[in-house]
């Protein structure tokens, strides 16, 4: 990865983790997936569908322009649910709540409540996602790719001195 690529990531993160939540109050607060990111992601994921269509019926030639296509609708597909409120995390004095299982490289639709004093852990995954587990091993997942993820951070801090959040 060249340097300029890892200056624009590193960017993008800051400006997303001191970013302006959805919600934010003394007590609550909803980060949500950053939507111009998600917007541009599917947008390719569509353009390599088109172009490989395009390939394909201009050339007829087979494995290549059919793989395009896969691998732009499964980027459309998985990027799709971030440009709603489906992925979104809220979080309130008593309980944080969000999505609860990874499907693939991204979250699922299952979401769950967990109360803070049921919080055990606090992790990342492989992909980059970070949760806070309980007890009883259900999650709250979320990414540095949410807007205002900071705030977040800090209410996890506040309710959980007691753990540690995973280092970006």
């Amino acid at each position: 990865m060249s340097a300029v690529t890892l200056a624009i990531l590193g960017g993008l993160a800051t400006l997303l983790r001191v970013g302006r939540p959805l919600a934010l109050t003394n007590v609550s607060g909803t980060i949500t997936p950053e939507k111009i990111s998600a917007s541009m992601t599917v947008v390719a994921g569509v353009g390599m569908v088109i172009v490989g269509v395009w390939i394909f019926a201009a050339t007829s030639n087979g494995w290549g322009p059919i793989a395009l296509i896969i691998t732009g609708l499964a980027i459309a597909a998985f990027m799709a649910p971030s440009l709603t409120h489906i992925h979104d995390v809220q979080w309130t004095g008593d309980v944080i709540e969000g999505p609860s299982r990874l499907f693939g490289p991204t979250l699922g639709r299952p979401r769950t409540t967990i109360a803070w004093h049921d919080v055990v852990r606090i992790g990342s995954t492989v992909t980059g996602y970070w949760y806070v587990e309980a007890g009883d091993r259900r999650r709250v997942y979320w990414s540095y790719l949410y807007k205002g993820n900071g705030a977040l951070s800090d209410a996890i801090i506040q309710r959980c001195p007691q753990l540690r959040l995973p280092t970006r």
